[in-house]
């Protein structure tokens, strides 16, 4: 059973002490609201399924990925390594203050309409559109490697990867166009 106490502040304070899980602790403006995640945490103890989110609420975007960028990409190839840096930038300034549980599936299919429509690229207060799918790929396979290793890895209390809900572009149709005897003699 909760404990439900009055803080000095006027909120809410939930406190679940269960046998068998660490001591769960939140805060709520409304005393209703306190009841309800308690009683939803309890059932998930009981369960089995409960996942401490308190770490991952905590954690922003931006703290996530400097540690990404520390931990993980120094075991890839330098080439790799560098490519990530630069690809995580456009993520930063995109999701950087959001908390890792605020990431969801809508604000990445919304990151992702942005970076296609070149929205994010003005020329004279027009969009520039150009090609960039390709780009914008191997952006949300960034973002998807690190939610796998922050939900596998890190243990953070999220629940799944948001970017495996998404729908990814599809891939330019590549090159198709071989050199002709002059341009070959050109270039040599």
């Amino acid at each position: 059973m909760a404990t439900i106490v009055k803080t000095p502040s006027g909120t809410w304070k939930a406190i679940i002490r269960k046998a068998g899980w660490p001591t769960t602790i939140k805060t709520f403006r409304l005393k209703k609201d306190a009841e309800d995640w308690s009683r939803r945490a309890e059932d998930d103890m009981v369960r089995g399924v409960f996942i401490q989110r308190a770490p991952a609420e905590r954690m922003t975007f931006e703290v996530a990925m400097k540690r990404y960028l520390s931990d993980v990409t120094p075991t890839k190839r330098p080439l790799t390594q560098n490519a990530e840096r630069k690809r995580s930038v456009p993520l930063l300034v995109f999701f950087g203050k959001y908390s890792i549980p605020a990431i969801t599936a809508d604000l990445i299919a919304t990151y992702r309409d942005i970076r296609l429509a070149g929205a994010d690229r003005l020329k004279n207060g027009q969009p520039q559109p150009k090609p960039r799918a390709g780009t914008v790929r191997l952006e949300l396979a960034l973002l998807g490697h690190l939610f796998t290793i922050a939900v596998k890895e890190w243990g953070l209390g999220i629940p799944y990867n948001p970017v495996l809900n998404i729908r990814r572009p599809s891939p330019g149709p590549g090159r198709n166009r071989r050199l002709t005897t002059d341009e070959e003699k050109l270039l040599l």
